[in-house]
């Protein structure tokens, strides 16, 4: 027994002995053997070929350069996918399913009669000849200022230094005070002194024949008096920062908000009007009469005459000098509309507006409007410049209690602030872009949930036929143009999320599994080497790596 233990510590002490020989394993030779342990177990192709014993260097460095050429083309795709998610999230598509036209309200249609003035007010083509002729001292004092009145609407050749001789020609008369053009008094002015009214026109809506008084307004805009169809009360578009002067004839508290649309099981007497029906039997009628011996091809262009018409989304400001068709005279124009309709998915909502490139209705505030919009945002931005380059606002421009109306000697001003505007915003636009800002240039950007009307126009000649209107027909001109939805049923677009996160990770997968046949088990092997194999292995072997070479000699 004795013998044999003492043959043990022999042993043993030769073991020790031998184990002092062999040396002890750095950290990187731990790292470099664990790594081929994962290596040799791998769901991702390719790494067990590079670590195989028994495998030519030819063989391992081919597997190598396949690896690294398909881990290079897979980040660049994945690189790829995230610039994509990054810089443009947002996809505008058609929607999955058409809209019914009674989910979106009857265009606002606003109506400027290309005849400003009334002779009895005014003979402008006569004053202006007295002008041109050098006869100004046979001009009234009420006379001259109606025609500089009219330098705001008529052709700005016409006026090109009327206010320096309207001032000389009434510097002694006493009491005249030409300096300040309020904006109350130049609307009166119009009111007065307009050539058509709505006493001697026809209207019809929906097969209805309805008093024209009752469902057009009258409106101030940049072409002077309109009448407006089916436009919002101009108090629930301009905020209570507005200090001008307008009609309040139309309905208050509209039914219909642009991101939420009309009340549900609401359908009769509601605000603004819609169509339930397509055709032209469902359709606004408007024959506008103007009178012939008012009629001065002078005042405006000669091929506009007539009437002007404008359609757009009844929670905006027209702008009929900018966007518009023409009815002339004893014509009949029909307007056949399609809605181009934007809706906005609520996931797009989370996004950053300069990710998205639009603003929701209430998201953005305006100064002088209660709602966003791209076409009232621009407005404002427009007013803003007038006022900064002349130190007052046109007669048709939103204002604070601060800023003044133009008098009559700054309508050269605000010509050249409507010329030189463009380029400024321009200028803005390039300067914010190369300094990457997003404020630049107003940000007037598009509403997330907009609608527009597309629409499909024709003309032909029409008169008044009926005897008994013989005298009607024999002394006015009449203009006349219907207005109807296309068809009962159309498409909107949609905005949505380019890459949700379902979708991002599919196409990120996709690229892993096709270049490296990496998947979510593959991700877990990598978890489980770093973390649970490390723990594993210290647990049993007293060292991360696992069992030492040491430790099996």
């Amino acid at each position: 027994m004795e013998l044999q233990n003492k043959s043990d510590k022999k042993r043993d002490v030769k073991e020790e002995e031998y184990h002092l020989d062999v040396p002890e394993e750095s950290f990187w030779e731990g790292i470099k053997r664990h790594v081929r342990s994962y290596c040799e177990i791998a769901s991702i192709q390719g790494l067990n070929y590079m670590v195989k014993d028994g495998v030519s260097w030819f063989e391992r460095a081919w597997w190598i350069i396949v690896f690294i050429l398909c881990i290079g083309g897979c980040s660049y795709m994945v690189f790829k996918i995230i610039d994509k998610w990054n810089t443009t999230p947002v996809l505008v598509s058609l929607a999955t399913k058409e809209t019914s036209i009674h989910e979106v309200p009857f265009p606002a249609v606003t109506i400027c009669p290309e005849t400003k003035i009334s002779r009895s007010c005014l003979n402008y083509t006569e004053t202006l000849r007295k002008r041109r002729s050098g006869k100004g001292s046979e001009i009234e004092l009420q006379e001259n200022l109606y025609f500089d009145f009219m330098s705001l609407l008529c052709r700005p050749d016409n006026h090109v230094a009327s206010f320096d001789s309207f001032q000389k020609m009434n510097e002694t008369e006493k009491g005249f005070d030409p300096n300040i053009l309020m904006l109350n008094d130049y609307a009166e002015f119009l009111d007065e002194c307009k050539s058509v009214t709505l006493d001697n026109a026809y209207c019809k809506w929906m097969g209805k024949v309805v008093e024209c008084k009752k469902i057009l307004t009258p409106i101030l805009t940049d072409e002077g008096m309109c009448y407006s169809f089916n436009m919002f009360d101009v108090r629930d578009i301009y905020s209570d920062v507005n200090k001008m002067e307008y009609y309040d004839e139309s309905r208050r508290n509209p039914d219909w908000d642009p991101d939420s649309g009309y009340p549900e099981g609401k359908l009769d007497d509601v605000y603004p009007r819609r169509a339930f029906m397509n055709g032209a039997k469902n359709a606004l009628e408007v024959v506008i009469l103007t009178k012939k011996s008012d009629v001065y091809y002078s005042c405006r262009d000669f091929a506009l005459q007539g009437i002007r018409v404008t359609l757009n989304m009844p929670g905006r400001i027209p702008r009929p000098s900018q966007v518009f068709f023409s009815v002339g005279f004893d014509r009949l124009t029909t307007v056949a509309v399609t809605p181009s309709y934007m809706t906005t998915t609520s996931t797009v909502r989370d996004y950053d507006p300069q990710d998205r490139n639009c603003y929701f209705g209430k998201e953005r505030k305006l100064k002088y409007f209660k709602l966003y919009s791209q076409s009232n945002c621009n407005m404002e931005c427009f007013t803003n410049y007038t006022i900064n380059y002349c130190g007052c606002s046109h007669f048709f421009m939103p204002r604070d209690a601060n800023t003044s109306i133009c008098s009559l000697d700054k309508r050269f001003c605000l010509e050249e602030a409507r010329v030189n505007y463009p380029k400024s915003i321009l200028s803005e636009y390039l300067k914010s872009s190369q300094e990457s800002q997003s404020d630049g240039a107003c940000d007037c950007l598009p509403m997330c949930t907009d609608l527009n009307y597309n629409s499909e126009i024709s003309s032909g000649f029409w008169t008044i036929n009926a005897e008994e209107e013989y005298e009607i027909s024999k002394d006015y001109h009449a203009s006349a143009v219907k207005v109807f939805f296309k068809s009962s049923y159309f498409l909107p677009t949609e905005k949505s999320e380019l890459y949700g996160f379902t979708d991002f990770v599919s196409n990120a997968g996709g690229v892993l599994g096709l270049f490296t046949g990496f998947s979510l088990f593959s991700l877990a092997e990598i978890i489980y080497f770093l973390s649970i194999r490390l723990i594993e292995n210290y647990r049993r072997y007293g060292y991360w790596a696992g069992e030492r070479v040491s430790d099996t000699e």
